[in-house]
């Protein structure tokens, strides 16, 4: 049993079928140990389906409390997320959810704010919340007052709404909290998407045409979709495991105007088929630690997924050996641009 699960375990069981757990990627090894009949929250499309496979019932979203009534609920658990936005907009939903004397129960550790977040969702509930050390983590129980003062909500950053944070070809580009980088043009895939015009005539001179079928995988809110769609793709497949990135990436495809598809997946691992191009900027950490483990399965779901001839683009930090890691996968490598930063490396 993961240090993340077992202290959430006993509010869990003392509420039954009337507690909620609420899972991101921090639990991504420790519903094996959920009561049966657990009902599951999570934005993590290989949640759900751990979730789906031990028969849980578990709604899988961009953690969407609206299938729960107005103080409704007399427990949830949750391992605190990574960014504060997220932590926030859950300790609100909670605030609502819970009855009168109802129970959210957070585990964390101190360098992930967990201190501060029993003080202020103290705060919010109307009740002193109680700090336990539970192993390497704290456990806190936040009580919601049965007639507690008016509270204002914690600030989550507007966490539903989509908003603007820059332009592709002249159109906007949506995103939101809850997704990786989410309010910025990261680097290393702009660096990518600088280096498409010369991937893609590099195809085009082996093939005589453009390349048709094109898997963003990891996508994001659909950065490298949308530069791929203003140099002519047409047909793009975009993935990712997070509930947020898809509803970011599905509203700049309407935006955009492609007619692509988005798809839940955890690394391609739903898609059948095969791709002329991949592009792809995968992450090497899984909320707060940091982990090598995704790399090789984005690699693996490339060789999966890349036609026979096609060819895939990846942007990583510098000091990730992916060249090293893909020798076993890919006849074809090549490093064609490093910067102090990053690299990228064309596999096929």
């Amino acid at each position: 049993m993961t240090d993340e699960l077992a202290p959430l375990l006993p509010a869990l069981q003392d509420a039954g079928k009337n507690s909620l757990l609420v899972a991101d990627e921090n639990l991504a090894e420790g519903l094996a140990a959920v009561p049966d009949g657990q009902t599951v929250l999570t934005n993590r499309r290989d949640l759900a389906d751990q979730a789906e496979r031990r028969g849980l019932p578990c709604h899988f979203c961009d953690f969407d409390f609206s299938s729960w009534p107005a103080h409704s609920l007399d427990a949830i658990a949750y391992r605190i997320s990574k960014e504060k936005a997220v932590v926030h907009h859950i300790a609100n939903s909670a605030a609502q959810r819970l009855v009168p004397g109802g129970r959210l129960v957070l585990t964390g550790a101190k360098d992930e704010g967990i201190k501060t977040y029993a003080k202020t969702i103290g705060v919010l509930f109307g009740d002193k919340a109680v700090l336990e050390k539970q192993g390497k983590l704290y456990r806190v129980t936040a009580r919601l007052a049965s007639s507690r003062r008016t509270a204002s909500p914690l600030d989550d950053r507007d966490y539903k709404r989509l908003r603007k944070i820059l332009c592709i070809d002249g159109k906007p580009v949506y995103s939101k909290p809850g997704l990786f980088g989410w309010d910025k043009e990261d680097a290393g895939s702009a660096l990518l998407a600088g280096h498409l015009p010369d991937f893609f005539a590099a195809r085009f001179a082996v093939w005589r045409r453009q390349p048709i079928r094109l898997l963003d995988l990891g996508c994001g809110y659909g950065y490298l979709s949308l530069q791929a769609a203003a140099l002519g793709i047409k047909d793009i497949t975009a993935t990712d495991n997070c509930a947020a990135a898809l509803l970011a990436c599905q509203h700049n495809f309407r935006e955009h105007g492609i007619a692509g598809r988005v798809s839940a997946s955890d690394a391609g691992d739903r898609l059948g088929g095969s791709f002329e191009t991949i592009v792809c900027n995968p992450p090497f950490h899984q909320g707060f630690a940091r982990s090598g483990g995704l790399t090789d399965k984005f690699l693996n779901a490339t060789r999966r997924l890349l036609a026979p001839g096609g060819r895939a683009l990846f942007v990583v930090n510098s000091f990730i050996p992916l060249e090293t890691l893909a020798q076993r996968r890919f006849a074809h490598i090549a490093t064609p641009v490093r910067t102090g930063k990053f690299k990228l490396v064309e596999l096929g």
